[in-house]
């Protein structure tokens, strides 16, 4: 699993927009578990996609506004979303994986007083809230944005490319016998 270092934001998305995420965003939100994400704003929208919920888990790249291409892109399948009122007529949702992000998110705990007291503080506003307790990070609710969207599906395809190499190869392989691909020989040591 990634360390928590890594700058994530996720696209919740509308299934069956691989190819244009751009047109399938439906709302902003952050991995607080490997296998949930919170939905601090606009959860409503949710109910409309019926043909089922895509995340797509975004490593930031440190400079705003782009991505880190180093980093693996992730579309986890959303399985169930839940809604919770914030007060002031507003819900924030939870929208479930179906399997675990590789990423281990960033946030703080904090206790349900100090999140209720900082909801109310900040007019219901709960991405206010969460920045204002550390929870997420300033600027994550803006940082999912049209350009930075296009530019998934280059870097996913880029990152589905395989890369094939035979121990004939001139780059010397530590392990070039059929040992190292079954997961090592007994008796023989690795390498």
């Amino acid at each position: 699993m990634a360390g928590s270092d890594v700058r994530l934001v996720v696209s919740v998305q509308a299934r069956g927009f691989e190819a244009a995420p751009w047109e399938g965003h439906l709302v902003t939100g952050v991995l607080v578990t490997p296998d949930e994400v919170l939905v601090p704003a606009g959860a409503a929208v949710l109910t409309g996609a019926a043909a089922g919920i895509d995340l797509l888990v975004l490593p930031l790249a440190p400079d705003p506004g782009g991505l880190d291409t180093d980093r693996r892109l992730e579309r986890l399948a959303g399985v169930r979303v839940r809604f919770v009122p914030t007060g002031g007529g507003g819900e924030a949702g939870g929208v479930s994986a179906a399997n675990a992000s590789r990423y281990r998110p960033r946030r703080r705990r904090v206790t349900r007083e100090a999140l209720d007291r900082s909801v109310a503080e900040h007019d219901h506003d709960v991405w206010a809230a969460l920045e204002a307790l550390g929870v997420v990070e300033e600027g994550l609710r803006d940082a999912v944005t049209d350009e930075l969207l296009r530019a998934v599906p280059a870097v996913e395809d880029a990152q589905r490319r395989i890369r094939f190499q035979h121990h004939l190869d001139d780059v010397p392989d530590p392990c070039s016998s059929l040992c190292c691909l079954v997961g090592g020989c007994f008796g023989e040591e690795k390498g």
